[in-house]
């Protein structure tokens, strides 16, 4: 009975997959080989690709821009996770804290601050024009880089501090013995053990700078990638182009594929960092070498959330379009809240709905990874960690081009709204729920049972129970993550059922900045204080094990 009720629901999981992921991807692949005007086959699509420069240097910007924002994600977190890691700076739990914040925050709303801070007519930039300062354009590479090096360094950071916390002392201690420095201990001994999970943490940096499509659009400018081109391509009121959409949607999927084999690789490789067998020595600073470390790692973590802070202040001034006035009005809230309430409603209805779905499908699946260990198990693994390789924007485009005809049609509907969210944030509580099971002894499940509780009784009186914690930890970031969800929205949304998130894209576009900075600030609002709560009362480790 136990076996027969955990193979069905293996089975029901791999169908949601297939039937709202998988299929609506093979679409996207057979599309890009069809005519626009009566689906034959065609080659037309890629040799246009290669044909207009306009295409293949957006793949060239998104490759590049991924590359230099995962080589600064590195520089900057490398040292950082070394420090926290080795060094007695001050305040390690709120170092990790504060570092994973910009996570969670929206990428867009950072972009949004800077081009008001450092944009032609921001107001850093007005203020050193005033002294003959002339900063150079943000617009471009370097605003992208800045952003994404600044919002996704963690990954780096967050993995580099798990890496090298693991390394036994013994190791390192042998080197120094056989005469070799410190210094190049480090460099010949430590460092190699803990760079697969360097690499895999620059991976996901990678990924994500490739796949993002709000920071693009606000700052990128005459610089497209392909996330971007390919939703222009899609959306256009004037020359749509959907096959083209399509092919370039299969090019971004399969860069992403190839980034997440190049981390699956480098993750099995973390055994070669066995447990220490005791816990490395925290080096002790003098008072003004630990005060001078400390403050530059504060230092850096107060610039990566600077742009949130512009943003809520901002949202207290009175604002005319795109200009501010520096007096405090609540004009921006009052629009927010009056005109705009439907958006505030949506995002959070949307959120809360699409998380207790995922919470129904996420937690079986957890169970069935750590507990039900076959062949089955494997391919459900690789499964749930597809939606990783498909970025939101390609993942809204196969919807709504899968279900926007035939026998069922979800197109300007909330629920396609959810199903992108669910496809998408569902392997959070997955994972989160297998982190908590593998400490989990399994005869607890196998008394239960002995003792005559069916599997189904015994999974929620004691297993779910148990594991309640990870549960509750992985939904509160996937309610957070969808509050401030961008890309997939944006594509999907009906004129009734737009977010937060798109109310503020749009005020930027439009240059309706306090529009903006209303919304920013009741989405940072959103994320922080459930993220906070989170690390309060899960731990900081369970939010370090979803993002590992």
């Amino acid at each position: 009975m136990k076996s027969r009720f955990w193979s069905l629901t293996t089975i029901l999981i791999f169908l949601i997959f297939f039937f709202f992921m998988i299929l609506p991807v093979l679409n996207l692949f057979t599309g890009s080989f069809q005519t626009q005007e009566n689906g034959a086959f065609t080659l037309q699509n890629y040799l246009s690709f290669f044909h207009y420069p306009s295409y293949w240097r957006s793949l060239w910007n998104s490759i590049l821009i991924g590359l230099i924002s995962a080589a600064g994600a590195m520089i900057v977190g490398v040292p950082m996770g070394y420090m926290v890691s080795r060094w007695n700076v001050m305040g390690k739990s709120l170092i990790v804290t504060l570092s994973t914040l910009p996570l969670m925050l929206p990428t867009f709303i950072a972009a949004f601050a800077w081009v008001i801070l450092l944009g032609r007519g921001g107001i850093i930039t007005k203020f050193l024009q005033t002294w003959g300062i002339h900063i150079g354009s943000i617009y471009g590479y370097p605003g992208m880089i800045l952003v994404f090096v600044s919002q996704l360094y963690s990954y780096v950071f967050l993995m580099t501090l798990s890496g090298f916390s693991a390394v036994d002392e013994s190791i390192e201690e042998a080197g120094c013995s056989l005469g070799s420095s410190q210094l190049r201990t480090f460099w010949t001994v430590s460092l190699p053990l803990v760079l697969p999970t360097i690499l895999s943490g620059a991976i996901l940096t990678f990924m994500s700078a490739i796949e993002n499509f709000g920071v693009p659009m606000i700052i990128a400018q005459q610089t497209p990638n392909l996330v971007v081109k390919a939703y222009i391509e899609f959306t256009s009121e004037v020359g749509s182009h959907p096959g083209m959409a399509y092919t370039l949607s299969i090019f971004l999927i399969l860069i992403t594929m190839a980034s997440l084999v190049a981390q699956r690789y480098y993750l099995s490789k973390r055994n070669f960092i066995q447990a220490a067998r005791g816990k490395p020595k925290v080096k002790q600073l003098t008072p003004g070498k630990r005060l001078l470390a400390s403050g530059i790692i504060y230092a850096f973590l107060i610039f990566t959330l600077i742009p949130f802070f512009v943003a809520l202040v901002l949202s207290f001034m009175e604002m005319r379009g795109p200009v501010f006035y520096p007096r405090f009005s609540v004009q921006s809230y009052v629009y927010a809240f009056s005109r705009s309430a439907r958006p505030i409603f949506n995002s959070y209805f949307l959120a809360t709905i699409s998380t207790l779905v995922a919470v129904l499908i996420g937690v079986p699946t957890g169970y069935i990874l750590t507990r039900r260990k076959s062949a089955y198990s494997n391919a459900l693994d690789i499964v749930i960690m597809l939606p990783f390789v498909i970025a939101g924007t390609i993942l809204g485009i196969a919807l709504i081009a899968f279900f926007n005809q035939g026998w069922i049609v979800l197109t300007g509907t909330w629920v396609i709204l959810v199903l992108s969210y669910v496809i998408r944030k569902m392997p959070f509580i997955a994972r989160s729920s297998a982190s908590i099971l593998y400490q989990l002894d399994p005869s607890l499940d196998e008394a239960s049972i002995s003792l005559g509780v069916s599997p189904m009784k015994t999974f929620y009186k004691v297993t779910f129970r148990l594991m309640m914690g990870g549960v509750v930890s992985g939904a509160i970031l996937s309610w957070v993550t969808i509050i401030s969800e961008l890309s997939s929205t944006l594509v999907l949304r009906s004129p009734s059922w737009s977010t937060m998130t798109v109310e503020m894209y749009q005020g930027v576009v439009s240059d309706d900045l306090g529009k903006a900075a209303a919304f920013s600030s009741i989405m940072i609002i959103s994320t922080v204080i459930p993220l906070l709560l989170a690390t309060r009362y899960f731990g900081k480790d369970k939010g370090e094990g979803i993002l590992l």
